[in-house]
């Protein structure tokens, strides 16, 4: 499946001629976005008609069908969304994101903004830790591109990989265990550990993380930070066990 980042790549190479850019925070809870798009779209009206006034009926065109579209996809707001529209494409993103508001018209789409977030934001990576359980979130402009999860077999003194479970389910499928092997876990963690370390290694590698967070209790993050070969970049000390994944990116790749 693309991730956004790639989709974005992809379409705007078939924008030409002149481009309405728009990029507009579209905070859900507000209508602010309305004033700040109308009064975008009014000032790049008069920038047009001031500077080339034979394009003012195609500026107008684009315009009318951009304010159309935004408007009556208020129910797909996030946090930001990123338009281009040309006289034969329209192209509309929505972001979790913020972007600084911007409205640009002139030949071809208007990107330097667009690289700004691709680099700031491209794929990152969080391992989120408990004792004996590992999740590993892969984002791509703040959004969940993938997610997979480890659990700790004390039996077998292995660790199980977990595919399409919930964040939840695996942290709650082995409680009633947790009092029996607390302290055997706490007497192996840096051996155990170690032997996890290829595989969230090799799981970056195949994700293509630029970078990673750390999230869990700090004990564990420190462990985890002397072992990994990874482009270390945060850390969040807190335990977010139960928390959804797009949760923990919030509170991680997201948080300001």
């Amino acid at each position: 499946m693309r991730t956004k980042m790639e989709q974005i790549h992809e379409e705007i190479t078939k924008l030409d001629g002149n481009v309405l850019s728009v990029y507009l925070n579209t905070n859900p809870r507000s209508e602010d976005w309305k004033i700040r798009l109308k009064n975008g779209l009014r000032k790049m009206e008069e920038y047009v008609a001031a500077s080339n006034p034979e394009q003012v009926k195609e500026f107008k065109k684009i315009c009318k069908k951009v304010d159309t579209t935004i408007k009556d996809n208020q129910t797909s707001f996030t946090n930001s969304l990123i338009c281009f529209a040309s006289a034969k494409h329209l192209y509309i993103y929505y972001l979790q994101i913020p972007v600084e508001n911007d409205f640009q018209w002139k030949e071809g789409p208007a990107t330097e903004q667009l690289h700004h977030l691709f680099e700031q934001y491209s794929k990152s990576g969080v391992v989120l830790m408990q004792r004996d359980k590992i999740t590993l979130i892969t984002s791509s402009l703040g959004e969940l591109v993938h997610v997979t999860h480890y659990e700790f077999d004390l039996e077998k003194e292995d660790w199980k990989q977990y595919k399409g479970v919930s964040i939840a389910n695996v942290y709650s499928s082995s409680v009633n265990h947790r009092d029996k092997f607390d302290r055997r876990i706490r007497e192996n963690q840096t051996r155990w550990y170690k032997r996890i370390v290829p595989s969230i290694e090799k799981y970056a590698r195949t994700q293509k993380w630029k970078d990673v967070h750390l999230a869990g209790p700090a004990e564990l993050t420190n462990e985890m930070k002397n072992l990994l070969k990874l482009n270390i970049t945060g850390e969040t000390t807190r335990n977010y066990s139960g928390k959804s994944a797009y949760a923990i990116l919030e509170r991680t790749v997201l948080a300001p």
